[in-house]
């Protein structure tokens, strides 16, 4: 007779992560052969439809991850014994819930719980102070680390440390925990709400808006790269793991996502060339570096401060994924993927972002 099944939650349904892999794990991952009842959070009632008009077998529940209280009682009622979590990387607010509710059914129906929270690779980059002389791997000690890290950028500063945070959080109350680390994510998403990331995004908005992009670090720096479909197969062979016990966890359980780098230089030139091109304007061989005043003009069209421009649009992130090959993870797109796809890229975000009205004069449509 086959044991009661795993209840899984899956948040941020309407987002370019949690869609994407929603709609993999309703139509390319036998989630009965693994035994699992899979739960999707939504914000409004009216997203329901959307999430049962995907087809499968999927639970929604409406919930709002700001609501302490209700995300408890979500998890409790529903029995919920795994969460993965990809709605916020910044805030622990958001995964204390989750982690004190898993706590609870852990004892209630003495199963191990488990928590995948998403974080970010800006965390593990030159702009919380990482040395950036060599790759950090997540099969090193990331936690000692980041514990040892002072770091200075004001913003980035309350981030640092929230990792650790949890791991630690979720370590004292019988939690496995599991950090799961995108860096810029691209390609389209296949979920019924946001089908674009973030970085790439930004580049093409602050093109469009200037009719230029600019060399924003004083050297070439370089970023690791994923596409959507490779990290949506990392978090499922995660999963996958952990339901069978044999996912490293804690402190051990930090998943780097990459699949090679890119230099910002040679992105942000590709991008700036695509549109060119859309508009049959001549391509453009190198980038101006950017002044005190492109910097202004960039966080105006970005809708943030001009510290936080080179978090957006530049810096150093060298980190090695270890962890999740081992388990079997094979990522198949590597940087001459990204780069052989710009511009079916630029094209499909100015597609999705048809919304965005830019404060400065656009000068590329």
């Amino acid at each position: 007779m086959m044991s009661e099944p795993t209840a899984v939650l899956l948040t941020g349904a309407s987002g370019y992560l949690g869609g994407s892999l929603l709609v993999y794990l309703l139509h390319k991952f036998n989630l009965r052969s693994q035994n699992i009842k899979l739960f999707t959070l939504v914000r409004k009632a009216e997203q329901v439809g959307k999430v049962l008009e995907l087809g499968g077998d999927v639970t929604p529940l409406v919930g709002d991850v700001q609501d302490a209280e209700g995300i408890k009682k979500l998890v409790i009622d529903n029995s919920v014994s795994v969460v993965l979590e990809t709605v916020d990387a910044r805030q622990f607010a958001v995964a204390k819930p989750f982690i004190e509710a898993l706590t609870i059914v852990k004892e209630r129906l003495n199963v191990p719980v488990h928590f995948i929270h998403t974080s970010g690779a800006k965390m593990f980059s030159s702009h919380v102070g990482v040395d950036q002389s060599t790759f950090l791997k997540d099969d090193g000690d990331v936690y000692a680390t980041m514990a040892r890290l002072d770091t200075r950028h004001p913003v980035m500063k309350q981030f640092v440390s929230l990792n650790n945070q949890i791991i630690d959080f979720a370590e004292n109350n019988g939690v496995r925990s599991y950090i799961v680390a995108p860096p810029m994510v691209y390609g389209p998403g296949t979920g019924f709400g946001n089908k674009v990331s973030i970085q790439i995004v930004a580049l093409v908005r602050v093109a469009r808006a200037l009719g230029q992009l600019y060399q924003v670090d004083n050297t070439d720096t370089i970023w690791p790269l994923m596409h959507i479909d490779d990290q949506v197969t990392l978090y499922v062979t995660v999963l996958s793991n952990l339901l069978r016990l044999q996912a490293p966890y804690g402190k051990n359980g930090i998943y780097f996502s990459e699949n090679g780098t890119f230099g910002w230089r040679s992105l942000s030139l590709a991008v700036i060339n695509a549109l060119r091109n859309r508009n049959s304007i001549g391509i453009i061989h190198e980038l101006p570096v950017a002044t005190d005043e492109d910097l202004i003009a960039m966080g105006e069209v970005l809708d943030c401060n001009v510290g936080m421009v080179p978090v957006s649009l530049a810096g150093n992130c060298l980190i090695r994924g270890n962890n999740a090959r081992k388990l079997g993870w094979a990522p198949q797109h590597d940087v001459e993927h990204l780069m052989s796809n710009v511009d079916n890229e630029v094209a499909f975000i100015v597609k999705e972002d048809s919304t965005f009205v830019p404060k400065a004069q656009l000068v590329l449509p």
